[in-house]
């Protein structure tokens, strides 16, 4: 395998050695890492070669760090880095690992770095691996450590030298020819399904071809399945069919160890495998398919990589023993569908990092009753219907400021509930039965961008004491307040922005049991025009 362009930002080990620290070996370049100044001065060199430039121009094009860097590299074959036991990577390929590091300096970059770059170097030599390439480099304002190792028949690991722009793919000089696909093989044994070799997708007629020697009943025996030596890039296909769920119905399976290669999980994929336990996510997964995951009952933990655009309809639905997803640097993440993890045992969901989110799907987190609280990022706009229905031990949700839409039946049936404030949102519509027995909701601010209330969206909640207008609503359905007792509410208002009588008049025909103005039996209406969130819990 050769380089396309002689690149030096990631040293051989000879050269680290002698350039950098006078070691020969990995844990060298770990102190090297450490050492800031000796960081400082690759960096600079980095830049003089123009790396810099090229990796802008490449995720310009919209590709992501760890692929414009293998393009440059010329590995784009490379699998991810798997130190435990070199997992995916056969005699003659690359492993790549590929981390950023927050920091405000090279210096900050290089202390932060040096334990992490310590602790994978320390793996390798424990696995026998004496020789690689480690580097790091600053693009926009950001820092990241690569490491590169070739795998050999020894499990071990040999520098690269960098090929120069004439050289041919092959010759007779050591030139190597471009790996070709090796041909898909499984084996079957006892409760172990290994596949090796293969390419594209891998779904159930691939299976029946590749097991067509093998007992018939291997779904309802394999325990194990180990595709890391293959090549396959999508596991099921696409389609919204159960008969494309490549392991569908695979009960008794455990665990699942996929290749680097995979960027798709396709519809039905993993189907009720209703005894899985453990599936590690491959670096570069873009897509998770409808019902990917639907009912792996013991499915218990989940990381997702950055690299995850979309989680699709059902994905995760009835993995009643997921407990914990990791979401937060999934800042590609677009899409997560209707029902996605719905009837699961999620205690917090922290959205934060998915910048590319703009909206929570039909039913998302739906009877979700051990969630606890959920944290959305600045960029949703939009909650969808059902989306934390029935998650009755919900008892915190932070909204973001650019929330314009909260659909029917978005928080009803979330009992734990007892305050909601959208005063720093841009709401502009709350819809049917929003909130909807919300039994413990006691304290509602509304924003001043409101102009619509639909039906009964505090329907049944007869705790709530406190209503907080900052506007005066152009549509108030007239039953958005149906069930509620006027004796029971107090309902303040922002008199430099609210005008009394329209408020009046507007709650008197929101469908708000025993109004009448006439009669003065009416909620209590306070002014307080600099009402904060903290004086109005405190001082009622």
């Amino acid at each position: 395998m050769r380089l396309k362009r002689p690149i030096a930002f990631i040293l051989s080990a000879a050269v680290a050695a002698s350039a950098l620290t006078g070691c020969d070996s990995f844990s060298g370049h770990a102190a090297a890492a450490a050492n800031s100044a000796q960081v400082q001065q690759l960096i600079e060199f980095i830049a003089d070669l123009g790396l810099e430039r090229d990796l802008r121009q490449a995720l310009q094009k919209g590709g992501d760090l760890r692929q414009a860097l293998l393009t440059l590299l010329g590995l784009e074959s490379a699998v991810n880095f798997n130190v435990d036991d070199l997992a995916g990577a056969r005699p003659g390929q690359h492993a790549v690992q590929v981390w950023e590091v927050t920091a405000q300096s090279a210096e900050d970059a290089a202390a932060l770095a040096a334990s992490q770059i310590r602790a994978v170097l320390e793996q390798l030599k424990s696995s026998g691996v004496t020789e690689g390439r480690i580097g790091m480099v600053e693009v926009d304002g950001k820092y990241y450590v690569v490491v590169d190792v070739e795998v050999t028949e020894e499990n071990t690991f040999e520098p690269i030298r960098p090929a120069s722009d004439d050289d041919d793919d092959s010759d007779d000089n050591g030139g190597e020819e471009e790996q070709q696909p090796q041909e898909a093989e499984a084996t079957l044994e006892s409760d172990k399904l290994t596949i090796t070799g293969g390419s594209g997708t891998l779904d159930a007629s691939t299976l029946s071809e590749l097991l067509e020697s093998e007992d018939s009943n291997w779904k309802n025996t394999v325990t194990t399945v180990d595709l890391s030596q293959s090549g396959y890039t999508q596991i099921g296909n696409p389609d919204d069919s159960y008969n494309s769920g490549a392991f569908a119905g695979c009960k008794n399976l455990v665990s699942v160890t996929l290749p680097s290669t995979v960027t798709a999980i396709g519809s039905y994929a993993f189907y009720n495998c209703s005894g899985l336990e453990t599936v590690l996510l491959p670096a570069n997964l873009t897509t998770i398919g409808n019902n990917a995951f639907d009912s792996c009952e013991n499915l218990t933990t989940v990381t997702l990589p950055s690299s995850v655009t979309t989680i699709g309809n059902f994905a995760f639905r009835g993995c009643n023993s997921l407990t914990s997803i990791n979401l937060s640097a999934c800042k590609n993440l677009a899409t997560i569908g209707n029902y996605a993890f719905s009837n699961t045992s999620l205690a917090s969901i922290d959205l934060s990092g998915c910048t590319s989110l703009a909206t929570i799907d039909i039913g998302a987190f739906y009877n979700c009753t051990s969630l606890k609280k959920v944290t959305l990022p600045s960029t949703v706009t939009a909650i969808g219907s059902y989306a934390f229905y029935d998650c009755s031990g919900l008892e915190t949700v932070l909204l973001p400021a650019n929330l314009t839409t909260i659909e029917t039946n978005a928080f009803a049936f979330c009992e734990k509930l007892t305050s909601i404030d959208l005063r720093n949102t841009q709401v502009k519509t709350i819809g049917n039965g929003a909130f909807a027995e919300c039994t413990n909701l006691g304290t509602v601010l509304l924003p001043e961008s409101l102009n619509k209330i639909d039906v009964q969206i505090f329907y049944n909640c007869n705790s709530l004491k406190n209503i907080y207008f900052q506007s005066v609503p152009a549509q108030i359905n007239p039953a958005a307040f149906d069930n509620l007792n006027a004796e029971n509410i107090t309902v303040y208002y922002n008199s430099s922005t609210c005008d009394l009588t329209m408020l009046q008049n507007a709650i008197k025909g929101s469908g708000m049991k025993d109004v009448d103005l006439n009669n003065n039996n009416i909620p209590a209406f306070v002014s307080d025009p600099n009402l904060t969130t903290f004086t109005y819990l405190l001082g009622l």
